[in-house]
């Protein structure tokens, strides 16, 4: 979901198609990884950076979180989020800011970012979200994050995302520039970024996590039960 200066103008354009196309039943295959690696909410305060219309915030609220709050770059997507939680309340709270200049909004327990990252459009500003994140989080928080695959490659037409395809990728220094084209009519399209692993834990050992571990994402479609996601992969930072 939304992050850099590029951001807003990809999700204020696709709006409530690309909304659409996450509500639909399958369209959220990190969801069931996402909520294994969260574990027990009860009671936690939740910031979900990245949060597009609402989905993880929601789910943290749904989940027992006594406090639940999303950031996204997206005006779009914020507007989306606060018209779901006006038609099914949950207590949920949305703020509109770049996660590469995040304010300290509070403190939590538990950072949620679900495709936050491969939209960083350096390095330096990959630091960036991740300084602001550890700035929201106390003293023994964490953050669980959802990114494209260090190791995916566009190029191997078995190691395609769930429910995506990549129509293009240009290696750089340290990563590979995608797009990727979601199946609805008429397509959406989004630009991000596939970056190496250490490019991830330089920047969030710069901001003060120390202990890092990757997850594998399972795919949860009944064509590819239990298989590894190639496209999808989960950091952990405490």
């Amino acid at each position: 979901m939304a992050a850099s200066e590029q951001e807003p103008a990809q999700y204020d354009a696709l709006g409530e198609r690309y909304a659409g196309f996450k509500r639909t039943r399958g369209n959220a295959p990190e969801e069931p990884a996402v909520r294994a690696l969260l574990g027990d909410l009860s009671g936690a305060r939740v910031l979900d950076v990245a949060c597009g219309f609402g989905r993880y915030t929601r789910l943290a609220m749904e989940a027992g979180a006594a406090r639940a709050e999303g950031v996204d770059v997206s005006a779009e997507m914020v507007a989306l989020a606060r018209q779901e939680e006006e038609r099914s309340p949950t207590g949920a709270v949305y703020h509109r800011h770049d996660a590469t200049a995040l304010p300290v909004l509070g403190v939590f327990d538990v950072a949620v970012a679900v495709w936050l990252f491969n939209y960083a459009e350096d390095p330096g500003r990959m630091a960036d979200m991740f300084r602001g994140i550890r700035a929201n989080l106390a003293p023994g928080g964490r953050l669980v994050a959802v990114t494209v695959h260090p190791g995916y490659d566009p190029a191997d037409p078995d190691r395609q995302p769930a429910g995506a395809r990549v129509t293009a990728g240009r290696p750089g220094a340290r990563g590979t520039a995608l797009v990727v084209e979601f199946p609805v009519e008429p397509p959406v399209v989004l630009a991000c970024t596939r970056w190496d692993a250490d490019v991830y834990e330089q920047s969030a050992r710069q901001a003060g996590f120390t202990d890092l571990t990757w997850h594998p994402v399972r795919n949860p479609a009944p064509e590819a039960p239990g298989r590894e996601d190639p496209f999808t992969a989960a950091l952990v930072c405490a």
